[in-house]
C-alpha cells in the first residue's frame, strides 16, 4: 500500500477540504494586501526618504507618529481596509505618509522617545 491511500491520509484531505475556503479566502486577502502595499509603495516613490533604500524592507511611515492610533480605527474592519485607507489619501495628496527603510523607521522611532524623556 502506497502512502497515498492510507486512512491517515484520507483523514488528513477530508479535514483540508473543509477549511479550503477559510484557506482561499486568507490567500486571497494575503494577496490583495501585497497588491495594496506595492500601489502605496509605488505612489510614495518607492525608496527610503532619507538614505535611498529601495529593497523589500521599507515601511510605510506616518510622519506625526499617529500610526498606532489610526490604526485602532480599523479593529474590527480588518488589515486591508486600513491599507485602502491609507491607499485613498495617498491618492488624494495626503502628505502624512512617507517610506522609512526598517533602520530609519527605527531611528526615527528611538530618537523620538529619546526626546520625551
Amino acid at each position: 500500500m502506497n502512502r497515498w491511500e492510507t486512512e491517515e491520509r484520507k483523514t488528513y484531505m477530508k479535514n483540508y477540504m473543509k477549511t479550503y475556503p477559510k484557506e482561499k479566502k486568507r490567500i486571497q486577502d494575503r494577496n490583495y494586501h501585497k497588491k495594496l502595499k506595492k500601489e502605496i509603495i509605488d505612489l510614495l516613490g518607492g525608496k527610503c526618504k532619507l538614505c535611498g533604500y529601495s529593497g523589500i524592507a521599507l515601511q510605510i511611515d506616518h510622519i506625526n507618529n499617529g500610526g498606532n492610533q489610526e490604526r485602532r480605527k480599523f479593529v474590527n474592519g480588518g488589515n486591508n481596509r486600513y491599507w485602502k485607507f491609507i491607499l485613498d489619501k495617498v491618492k488624494s495628496g495626503s502628505k502624512d505618509y512617507q517610506l522609512l527603510c526598517a533602520n530609519c523607521n527605527c531611528e526615527k522611532e528611538l530618537k523620538m522617545r529619546m526626546m520625551k524623556k
